[in-house]
């Protein structure tokens, strides 16, 4: 069994802080591109609060509680396993793609007459090269213990991240208060509680939605304190396995938070990614545009809706954030459905890297503008 000292370096999960990721060298960089916000760290916002009480940390006790209830041997090494493997993780190759390598191998080893002539022995050697050259993909089966392991894993790197995203809405559109919010491959949780955090007093209806049933009764034990019974701390969570199958059904906010790279294809994805968008009324949140004809932009973190510079550029790279808490570089982009236009509202420039300190009068920074193009 797990000892709590033993646990005390795992479960930094218990403890969040959730804030606006506006790093210090933000500061600086407001001086010469307008329309970055300034976060003053020197101002003594908190008052006589204890720094244990800042509004940006989330207690979650509970999960000390499950872990050592499950009495599951040598957590720390599971834990970092699995964490080692979802960075590891690759999507899996398109039945195009392996087509198109299997003819490839077939034309070159055509070339060895040996294999030439046995049509058998050329077919065992191209499978053979495929299995040494391609990604073996292999879906996730989340039974209960994999579950505490991805909670203890991810599960407040996951409540930062969405924290950030939810953040930008707060920050550019503060009248907006969602009544109804959809997190499919909802896993632990951490949506729930970084909407409850964000939008707490509007929100009156959560649906989550997974497709394994032992993360929703993990998910719901959270909500619970680590029970089975009781009142929940957030309430009006309902959990689902499926979408629902009405299209009238809308959501002022869907999110698909680290759950598109589970699906095993490309068309999977585009078919899911139409799905959500026709059951959003306002913002889609997820992995980094809806096929969907209905009204709609890019609203954060893009500047823009054009190609992205990073992607077209001669080594593709895309884009990533980190959020203060355990860095966990992260994409995501925001759709926002509804009629209207960009020029609505403003399109904040995006710090892509951290800022690179060349000399005491020289800062070096890559930002996405409104025109697309990165300002060094």
């Amino acid at each position: 069994m797990a000892t709590v000292r033993g646990l005390r370096h795992l479960l930094t999960c218990s403890r969040w802080r959730r804030g606006s990721g506006d790093a210090p060298q933000s500061r600086t960089l407001a001086a010469v591109v307008p329309g970055i916000s300034q976060v003053d760290n020197n101002s003594d916002f908190l008052g006589k609060t204890p720094h244990r009480r800042h509004p940006g940390i989330l207690q979650l006790p509970c999960i000390k509680f499950l872990l050592l209830e499950s009495s599951m041997p040598n957590v720390e090494k599971q834990v970092q396993a699995l964490t080692n493997y979802l960075w590891s993780r690759r999507l899996p190759v398109e039945p195009q793609e392996l087509q198109r390598r299997a003819v490839h191998l077939e034309k070159k080893f055509l070339e060895n007459p040996d294999l030439g002539q046995v049509e058998e022995k050329l077919h065992e050697a191209v499978l053979r090269a495929l299995r040494k050259t391609t990604y073996h993909w292999q879906e996730l089966s989340y039974n209960e213990s994999l579950s505490l392991v991805y909670m203890a894993a991810r599960l407040d790197g996951g409540f930062a991240a969405v924290s950030r995203a939810f953040h930008e809405i707060q920050a550019r559109v503060p009248e907006f208060q969602p009544q109804t919010l959809m997190d499919f491959g909802s896993g632990t949780g951490s949506v729930t509680w970084a909407a409850h955090s964000a939008w707490g007093q509007s929100l009156r209806e959560y649906l989550c939605v997974d497709s394994s049933a032992a993360m929703l009764v993990l998910a719901e034990k959270l909500l619970k304190g680590g029970s089975e019974s009781g009142e929940p701390y957030v309430p009006g969570v309902f959990f689902r396995q499926f979408l629902p199958v009405s299209p009238k059904v809308q959501f002022d906010v869907v999110v698909s938070a680290f759950s598109l790279s589970e699906l095993p294809s490309k068309a999977d994805r585009t078919e899911l990614v139409q799905t959500l968008w026709r059951k959003t009324s306002h913002f889609l949140g997820k992995e980094k545009s809806p096929l969907d004809p209905r009204p709609g932009f890019v609203f954060a973190p893009c500047p823009h809706e054009l190609p992205c510079p990073q992607l077209t550029a001669s080594k593709p790279l895309a884009c990533s954030f980190s959020q203060a808490y355990h860095c966990i570089p992260f994409s995501w982009v925001c759709f926002l459905g509804m009629l209207g236009n960009r020029g609505q509202l403003s399109a904040l420039p995006e710090v892509l890297l951290p800022l690179t300190l060349l000399s005491k009068f020289h800062i070096c920074a890559t930002i996405c503008c409104p025109g697309v193009h990165s300002r060094f």
